[in-house]
């Protein structure tokens, strides 16, 4: 009885009703997570108790080269630094729970398996503090990645994805979250930041991928968080100094 009450509209060879030979290899994520977030957007005036705020994109980094340690190529799927869940009426979102349409059911690999099998070393893997936005309840936190890549020789990377530019939504007087921001930092140069979709990165050896993923958005008016909540965020480092303010 779920879908019965549903009738779905489509027009073919739109992105919801691809015409062959279009790419679907994303179709449940993407596209899946915005029209999921916007039927839940639309219908939240009238059903506040049973909406949540929006959650991180999906946004991976491929990188493809050669193990210094064996001298056997290698290509490894990043699945770590996950982005916040939304917050609901039932609580704050859930931290690093990674893309709506997943609703938190996919894990990432161990990193000491990771650092074992590939030529990359994490500096880093942490909470992102302040990322999760604010509200009655708060967003969950995404997450901070600083991942050194021991190559001997240049790799390449290729990056697929969203969530840079349009941060997670806030719902019913919540604040959004932050969005990602991806960058390929590199001895003696700037920053690189780097796009959702790109192909052939030059990776050399010695660059860091610095990843700050996105954070859910609030849910509620920031005003009725209770006085509690504040202090374990502050407590905890879940919230930046701007965050304490607030």
């Amino acid at each position: 009885g779920t879908f019965r009450p549903l009738t779905v509209i489509a027009k073919p060879g739109t992105v919801v009703w691809a015409n062959p030979p279009a790419p679907l290899t994303l179709c449940t994520n993407h596209c899946a997570q915005e029209i999921a977030e916007a039927v839940i957007k639309a219908l939240a005036p009238g059903c506040p108790d049973r909406v949540l705020a929006g959650w991180g994109r999906r946004f991976r980094i491929a990188i493809q080269g050669k193990d210094p340690r064996t001298g056997r190529p290698f290509i490894w799927h990043m699945f770590h630094a996950r982005p916040g869940g939304g917050a609901s009426p039932a609580g704050d979102g859930w931290p690093t729970a990674g893309e709506g349409q997943a609703a938190g059911g996919i894990k990432f690999g161990s990193v000491e398996v990771t650092e074992v099998r590939f030529p990359l070393f994490f500096a880093r893997h942490e909470f992102r503090p302040g990322s999760g936005g604010d509200g009655k309840y708060r967003g969950g936190l995404g997450s901070v990645l600083e991942l050194h890549a021991e190559i001997a020789e240049p790799a390449l990377a290729n990056t697929a994805g969203d969530g840079i530019r349009y941060p997670p939504y806030g719902i019913l007087g919540g604040k959004n979250g932050l969005p990602h921001r991806y960058r390929l930092r590199s001895r003696g140069r700037p920053d690189r930041a780097l796009k959702t979709k790109e192909v052939g990165i030059l990776v050399r050896p010695g660059d860091v991928f610095v990843v700050e993923s996105g954070g859910g958005g609030g849910y509620g008016d920031p005003r009725e968080r209770p006085a509690a909540a504040r202090a374990y965020d502050v407590e905890n480092e879940l919230v930046t100094r701007r965050g304490k303010k607030r």
